[in-house]
């Protein structure tokens, strides 16, 4: 039971790897009374993660980290698939500028840098209190909030803190989830691996791309990882003890194709086996989780942490205008609908390009090889990386009347470069917007659109230079990427959600109030909307955790 006289948080959040510490701060941006708790009193000192796309950056970007992050990152280079012969079988690409979201689409970076920047952040917020060196024992649950024992190992001692709700990003062992009872689906793909980070010197000479080399013979990565730091990933052939694998003699037996001793020092060596999982659910009652709690990607396409970004990015705001009362309860469960779905897509994409990658039958990997190779030939062996990742297909987005998304809803809403008189700005810096309804310069909202849009949280903004009044802001971008964008999504209006997800458009006259009612509706404000305040505190929810 919940003890009404001590301190109860808006959110509490369990686990400060870079989706709980990214988490944490999304939070407290909005203005939300936060706890965090982790155990390890440092981040880990070694790299992990690897690839970060354009999404997770311009997550970081309202942080405020990306800058002091710039000379920590990469270029991530083109992929190349190549035989056992060495044939090219695939490039994946990245989209070509200009960048749709300004941010390169995929970078490489060293972990430890962010986890630190993260960190450095927590410092920021007045309204987020951070406790490390505490772990989390025991969660319970009722209707009005959530309810957690901490412990300070090395003294014992031991705190009971309240919240009203609670993100698990405790990683893929979590305790959260297993308080919740939660089971994670095998999606049926995991093969033991060794992956070795080096730091080089200039004596080495390295591919300048990221290889996956299909060799039946051992299935195995390059990846050319910013500044000195180069990665490989090799599969773990039968009969191989992960113990003996990582001894300094092994591994440079493994690497001897690429670079000797005296050309580098390893960094990190960690025998591991991926995983395709997913959590059968992402929420019961207050609870979530997000991150490796919640799913467990194969390396292959470099999707892990950005998935959990995304997760976060996707719930923040939810809760945030659920407990401020600016949408309905139901809200929340938006979070599953969209994001499960959504991750299970990624990992099977994943899935399917890790099996070609792992195929170690010669026979199937020689018929592999030919399919691919024709593929190449016939000029359809090279693919924009950012093309392959799906939308959202559910959840709170606007729909025609079969149920279908309306035409690039589910999409990610491009981000400019501005023209200010300050110099050129990314858009998301210059317009300060929770909701965006962006318009052609031949729409005209009326006095009620605006009223109805000022109620909502939404930002009405034209495409257009100088012409702008009252209380329509505008954007002066540099070149057309949303002019383009919109047109060649037949749009004159756009709706675009707080992690900068369309929520619909429209390309008829007047679209824009048709888009703010049905948006008004989903977040349950079209009729009792004095009354969400009490709901937010008192609705029934799932069966509590014990």
């Amino acid at each position: 039971m919940i003890d009404r006289d001590e301190q109860v948080y808006d959110v509490i959040v369990v686990g400060l790897g870079p989706v709980g510490a990214a988490a944490a701060q999304l939070l407290a941006r909005e203005g939300l009374a936060v706890l965090a708790v982790e155990p390890a009193l440092l981040p880990y000192d070694k790299p992990r993660a690897i690839g970060m796309d354009h999404e997770a950056l311009r997550l970081l970007q309202k942080l405020g980290i990306t800058d002091a992050l710039g000379p920590h990152m990469g270029p991530y280079r083109p992929s190349e698939y190549r035989s056992g012969r060495g044939e090219l079988l695939r490039r994946i690409i990245p989209q070509p500028e200009p960048y749709p979201l300004s941010w390169p689409p995929y970078c490489t970076f060293v972990q430890p840098e962010l986890e630190r920047l993260l960190r450095d952040g927590f410092s920021k917020w007045q309204s987020l209190e951070v406790l490390l060196g505490w772990r989390m024992t025991a969660l319970e649950q009722e209707e009005a909030g959530v309810s957690v024992v901490i412990q300070a190992p090395e003294s014992g001692e031991e705190r009971r803190i309240g919240g009203r709700y609670l993100i698990g990003c405790d990683g893929a062992w979590s305790p959260v989830r297993e308080a919740m009872g939660l089971k994670l689906e095998d999606l049926e793909f995991d093969e033991p691996w060794l992956v070795v980070d080096v730091r080089v010197n200039e004596a080495a000479v390295l591919p300048d791309a990221t290889i996956q080399y299909c060799d039946p013979a051992r299935p195995c990565t390059f990846v050319h990882g910013p500044g000195d730091l180069r990665r490989w990933e090799i599969m773990l052939l039968p009969g191989e003890e992960p113990a003996d694998m990582l001894k300094d003699e092994r591994i440079w037996s493994l690497l001897s194709r690429w670079l000797t001793p005296d050309q580098g020092e390893i960094w990190r060596a960690a025998a591991y086996r991926f995983h395709a999982l997913v959590g059968s659910a992402w929420r019961k009652g207050r609870v979530f989780v997000a991150g490796d709690a919640a799913h467990q990607t194969p390396p292959f396409m470099a999707q892990g942490l950005n998935q959990g970004l995304r997760d976060v990015g996707n719930l923040c705001w939810k809760l945030a205008d659920v407990l401020s009362g600016r949408a309905g309860i139901r809200l929340l469960d938006t979070y599953d609908e969209e994001r499960r779905p959504n991750a299970r897509a990624v990992i099977e994409l994943t899935k399917s390009f890790g099996r070609l990658i792992c195929e170690r039958d010669p026979a199937a990997a020689a018929e592999r090889d030919r399919k691919l190779l024709e593929e190449m030939r016939a000029g359809r062996g090279e693919i924009v990386r950012q093309d392959l990742l799906p939308p959202l297909f559910a959840g709170l987005l606007m729909k025609d009347g079969a149920g279908r998304p309306s035409p690039a809803a589910g999409t990610i809403f491009p981000q400019p470069w501005i023209e200010t008189p300050l110099g050129l700005r990314r858009m998301d810096d210059v317009l300060a917007y929770r909701y965006l309804l962006v318009i052609s310069p031949d729409c005209h909202p009326s006095a009620d659109d605006m009223d109805l849009a000022a109620s909502l949280g939404v930002t009405i903004a034209r495409l257009e230079r100088g012409m702008a009044k009252g209380p329509v802001a505008e954007i002066a971008e540099q070149g057309d990427l949303i002019a383009q964008w919109m047109k060649a999504c037949g749009a004159s209006a756009v709706l675009v959600r707080p992690d900068h997800v369309v929520f619909g458009s429209s390309d008829k006259r007047g679209g824009e109030r048709e888009l703010l009612k049905e948006l008004e509706r989903q977040l349950g404000l079209d009729s009792k909307r004095g009354e969400i305040m009490a709901a937010v505190a008192d609705e029934p929810l799932a069966s509590g955790i014990g």
